[in-house]
């Protein structure tokens, strides 16, 4: 899900930036940076951060452009909100390009489908399931942390063979095969992983959990 920008036509590439910009600028504005201070959870945004960059470093394909890799930005989502996931996301992005590991060129690309897509899956899954489903505690981890989870990737996986498809990087056959045709084995753990580590938090550490409320999913239960 690293995008090669050697794929892609350099006009492409430009036209994601201002895109790019019209989205992050006002997550970068309305983020409840406050909130993290008056809750003391500095430490933990900025540890999230780091390991959706370290779950971002670690991607394995077989052609280039085409690696695969797990997200996190579905535990960033619960954990913070929409707002603060998209920044704390783009801000590991930043450091992942810094290093070398991400190219500069497709900096907006990468940052549309790895900090904005799937952070806004992760955060419709949650909304429509709070607003729908009985607020149950299974139904907290269930749906909206693993379910949520594995859309978030399909979601990512999808935009990524679409692009590549569009401006003619890779045969259909080859993308079919190399690429979306693993998708389910990488949806899996991305679900199993957040369903496990927002299992961990809302048990052991509820108050780091924006989008779970005692009041809400146990009490009366």
């Amino acid at each position: 899900m690293n995008i090669d920008p050697s794929l892609l036509p350099s006009n492409v590439l430009w036209l994601f930036w201002p895109v790019f910009v019209l989205v992050i600028l006002p997550a970068l504005l309305r983020a409840p940076w406050r909130l993290l201070l008056e809750n003391g959870l500095q430490p933990q945004f900025v540890g999230a951060c780091g390991l959706v960059a370290l779950a971002w470093s670690m991607g394995a394909g077989i052609q280039p452009g085409l690696e695969l890799h797990l997200l996190g930005t579905t535990v960033l989502t619960l954990l913070f909100g929409r707002m603060l996931a998209i920044a704390g996301a783009t801000g590991a992005l930043v450091v992942l390009s810094a290093l070398g590991l991400y190219e500069w060129q497709a900096f907006p690309v990468n940052g549309l489908l790895l900090a904005v897509l799937p952070v806004l899956i992760a955060h419709v899954v949650g909304y429509y399931a709070f607003r729908w489903l009985p607020h149950h505690l299974f139904i907290y981890i269930f749906v909206v942390a693993f379910f949520g989870a594995m859309v978030a990737m399909a979601a990512v996986l999808v935009a990524s063979a679409v692009l590549y498809a569009a401006v003619g990087a890779y045969p259909l056959g080859l993308i079919w095969r190399d690429y979306l045709m693993v998708m389910p084995l990488l949806m899996f753990p991305e679900g199993f992983v957040t369903g496990i580590l927002m299992t961990m938090c809302v048990v052991f550490r509820p108050e780091w959990v924006r989008t779970f409320d005692d009041r809400d999913y146990l009490a009366g239960k």
